[in-house]
């Protein structure tokens, strides 16, 4: 055994990460740090942010843990960060800025883990067989992505896989205590858009007519104030409140009696740290089966997962009028949260993995393919198995005018996640905005996008169609 290994020697980590804006994953990658310092694990951490801008209270979260952060660095700057550190770890999902550095970086000498904070099955956030193998280990933080086509290729080329969920700092909740208020308060904590959330959020809400019943949305994401106006529009103005991104999560969730965590059936979430959370207080919530939230949830047991609008609707209210099943649903929830999230737990797995890697000497690894190719060649390569319409857009010669034609009909009706969510054709288009492919694309979906508006508007209007 490695005597690094055997004396518990300090590693040096490097952690490359598509950006530090306060998702979950970076969130989760401060959490463990966190736990590293509470049992006095001594490892260094760096982390390469390859996209702006930085979050000012990540930026102070991560200094306080003593943790380096290199912004954007040159490649030469890189390089030596590389072959300065005992272990690299690869934070990935579909990102241009993470898809660039992997074609074009010929890494030096190193060990490399690749984790997935990604569902890895859905595009725009696929787990393809290049970046897998880009890796000497692959981490997945949901066991869904087990039956990925990239979790596959690592078993096909005896890649190790291991689960690690992503954790969440639980100390934020230190000292909770549920506080008295008015009615029921159904309560969500997350990233505020239409890429995320259920489409038909607002609708759902406004379907539950018990006036006791209020809902309190607390996040970013770009989409407050959309979501505001169509609670307006549906007459749930008084009885919604929208905050906008909260730090103080444990006063939010003191106050909330259900959570309400409705997702888009294409999410790609794996171990959701704002689940993990309210679950962790005891707070029951109510989920669709989608991404990774089907294992974290069970049905009458720990939340109420459900498969219909009307099905969301119906689980607020039978809680919000049943106390005994919120408290039992509630106390269930509690008891899985602290066994399955138990930061220390994997804050010790984590390590081990790491630590066993000392045992393996580094090697270098040729950059991913794609290198000289087109920018929308390589979004349609970072779609792996599901580039689907793009692949054909892409590929089919200009005579075959009607497989084009299908496939631009297939790529304007892309998903709100695929137009424009990240890693989307939005994501990739603002990044190499000179593509010409990526612009048509952007353009089709676009101009699909208004007609439906546009449409919407019409059987609204008096004088339309009733």
């Amino acid at each position: 055994m490695n005597a690094q290994m055997q004396s518990g020697t300090a590693l040096k980590i490097l952690h490359i990460i598509p950006r530090f804006i306060g998702g979950g994953p970076e969130r989760s990658l401060l959490a463990f740090v966190a736990q590293e310092r509470v049992v006095g694990t001594a490892n260094r951490h760096a982390v390469v942010i390859l996209d702006v801008p930085v979050s000012l209270h990540m930026l102070v979260a991560a200094r306080k843990l003593g943790v380096e952060l290199v912004i954007r660095p040159e490649r030469d700057a890189l390089t030596r960060l590389i072959e300065e550190t005992d272990i690299v770890q690869i934070h990935f999902w579909n990102h241009p800025a993470m898809a660039t550095l992997l074609r074009t970086l010929a890494f030096p000498p190193a060990r490399v883990v690749v984790w997935s904070h990604v569902l890895g099955i859905h595009a725009p956030q696929v787990l393809t067989e290049d970046v897998v193998l880009f890796g000497d280990r692959l981490v997945v933080t949901s066991r869904r992505t087990l039956g990925s086509a990239g979790a596959r290729h690592a078993r096909q080329h005896d890649i190790p896989i291991h689960y690690v969920p992503g954790v969440a700092d639980m100390s934020r909740l230190d000292g909770f205590v549920p506080r008295q208020h008015d009615g029921i308060c159904v309560g969500y904590i997350g990233v505020v858009n239409e890429t995320k959330m259920h489409p038909r959020f607002a609708e759902m809400s406004a379907a539950i007519r018990a006036p006791e019943i209020r809902f309190v949305v607390c996040g970013g994401g770009g989409g407050e104030a959309h979501l505001r106006s169509r609670f307006s529009a549906l007459g749930m103005a008084d009885r919604v409140a929208i905050r906008g991104v909260i730090e103080n999560i444990r006063e939010a969730l003191e106050k909330f009696d259900i959570f309400g965590y409705p997702l888009a059936d294409d999410t790609y979430a794996t171990s959701e740290k704002a689940l993990q959370e309210a679950m962790w207080v005891g707070v029951p919530p109510v989920v669709f089966p989608h991404g990774g939230l089907r294992d974290l949830v069970e049905n009458e047991r720990t939340g109420l997962v459900v498969t219909t609008e009307q099905g969301y609707s119906d689980a607020i209210e039978r809680l919000a009028h049943d106390t005994g099943l919120r408290c039992r649903l509630g106390e269930e929830a509690r008891r899985f949260a602290r066994a399955e999230f138990e930061p220390a737990r994997w804050s010790r797995v984590s390590n081990e993995l790491l630590r066993a890697m000392m045992d393996e000497p580094p090697r270098t690894r040729e950059p991913c393919p794609g290198a000289g190719d087109s920018a929308a060649a390589n979004f349609v390569r970072s779609l792996g198995d599901q580039a689907g319409p793009f692949a054909t857009a892409l590929t089919e010669p200009v005579e075959a005018s009607r497989r084009r034609a299908a496939a631009n009909e297939q790529i304007a009706a892309a998903s709100r996640l695929l137009a424009n969510g990240e890693g989307g054709v939005a994501h990739y288009c603002n990044a190499f905005p000179d593509d010409p492919d990526l612009r048509f694309w952007a353009s089709l979906i676009s101009e699909a996008a208004a007609r439906r508006r546009a449409a919407h508007q019409e059987t609204r209007s008096p004088s339309g169609p009733v």
